[in-house]
């Protein structure tokens, strides 16, 4: 009887979602989006599966890895840079995109208002989505280049009043400071590491003000990246966990609320200013690529 049930259950939902499908997905049938991979080298990296870091060798998974990437532009030398403009959805607001997961509220069911918070938490969100005026000039540019972080021009505004994801409390500080820009949590079955990259350094009235000049130290960090598809086609961005923490010995007491004299954050923000360069004849890649790659995992499933 109960499996009986759990088939009429599925095939409620099969039909729902095909009737919300007719209704919806005509307004982004046209959308363009870049696909993003959470890769550990060459190894696709997700709230299932460990790694191993560290002289230790210590073996890790993630908690909640969510970043704010913004002012997207393509490029090519013969048409110069263009703005990419992003659709508003609950993930994308004011041409700024929150990417990543939370991994502690993944299983968290959506609330019956299906509010736009709600689906913040318990969903992921790996894609950002253009909007249809973007489309056309894609396939006539070669690069792409985009910013880490919120721009301060929206960095310090009241939460509150802002759109999803701008209105996220678990990815903003206070006035004062802004956003966190990452928000990086890892844990192993005994400790816990942490890195919440933002600005530091800002002035203003007090900590519920904004300030009215930028920070003291912005720790807003750009990249630039060849305009790549994958094999269906689809235009792809790679972030490189195992990059990001190069050379960082994690453990419970190194971790990182952008100080600019700790030694973890020095590091972090190190690797994050390398951008697939050239260094002593050897290629130096940063924490963001545009590869093509075989999405494999081959971490352990974490129990």
């Amino acid at each position: 009887m109960l499996i009986k049930s759990r088939y009429a259950f599925l095939l409620v939902s099969i039909i729902s979602l095909s009737i919300s499908g007719c209704f919806f997905s005509e307004t982004r049938s046209n959308a363009q989006q870049f696909d993003v991979k959470l890769m550990w080298k060459n190894s696709a990296l997700d709230c299932q599966t460990t790694f191993n870091i560290g002289e230790k060798n210590k073996t890790w998974f993630i908690e909640q890895l969510q970043f704010f990437i913004s002012d997207i532009e393509v490029g090519s030398s013969t048409l110069g840079w263009k703005k990419l403009n992003l659709a508003n959805t609950p993930f994308q607001a004011r041409n700024t995109a929150l990417l990543g997961t939370n991994c502690k509220d993944n299983n968290v069911l959506l609330d019956v208002n299906n509010t736009a918070e709600s689906k913040i938490k318990s969903k992921a969100n790996w894609a950002i989505e253009l909007a249809t005026d973007s489309n056309h000039v894609l396939d006539e540019y070669s690069k792409i280049r985009f910013t880490l972080g919120v721009p301060f021009e929206i960095n310090h505004l009241n939460p509150i009043s802002q759109p999803s994801p701008l209105n996220l409390p678990s990815m903003f500080w206070i006035w004062q400071t802004g956003h966190k820009f990452m928000r990086l949590e890892l844990a192993t079955n005994q400790e816990q590491w942490l890195f919440h990259l933002g600005s530091t350094g800002c002035k203003s009235a007090s900590v519920m003000r904004s300030p009215q000049y930028n920070c003291l130290y912005p720790n807003r960090f750009n990249f630039q990246l060849p305009l790549v598809k994958n094999n269906q086609g689809q235009f792809i961005l790679n972030v490189d966990l195992a990059a990001l923490l190069k050379g960082v010995e994690l453990s419970a007491s190194s971790s990182c609320q952008s100080e600019q004299d700790n030694k973890s954050c020095q590091q972090l923000f190190q690797n994050l200013s390398l951008n697939n360069s050239i260094a002593n004849n050897a290629r130096v890649d940063g924490v963001f690529k545009a590869t093509k790659s075989q999405y494999e995992s081959e971490g352990n499933l974490v129990e």
